[in-house]
């Protein structure tokens, strides 16, 4: 899957519901985390919590675990999906 696929799986459903997990993403847990604390700093998605144990440098952290559980999409994540979605279409029409 590429990276924007992803993204878009998981904001689709966040806003469905449902609480996304790194396995059906084929993720490691530490590169699932960095898409969800990408998401979570571009404002895309809200109510999101990473906890880290590790050494205080930054490439000694691990990432302990994820809370979904909460997790809501943001105005700025409606509208990527809206703008993708506008793209899909204009690239599908564009192409026949």
């Amino acid at each position: 899957m590429e990276n924007e696929e992803i993204i878009l799986s998981i904001l689709k459903e966040i806003k469905n519901g449902t609480t996304p997990v790194h396995t059906s993403f084929n993720l490691t847990f530490d590169l699932w985390a960095e898409f969800i604390e990408y998401l979570n700093d571009l404002k895309y998605i809200t109510d999101v919590t990473i906890y880290w144990f590790g050494d205080d440098e930054y490439y000694n952290e691990r990432v302990h675990s994820i809370d979904l559980s909460k997790a809501k999409l943001t105005r700025f994540g409606e509208n990527f999906l809206v703008e993708r979605r506008r793209l899909k279409i204009q690239k599908k029409h564009e192409c026949c």
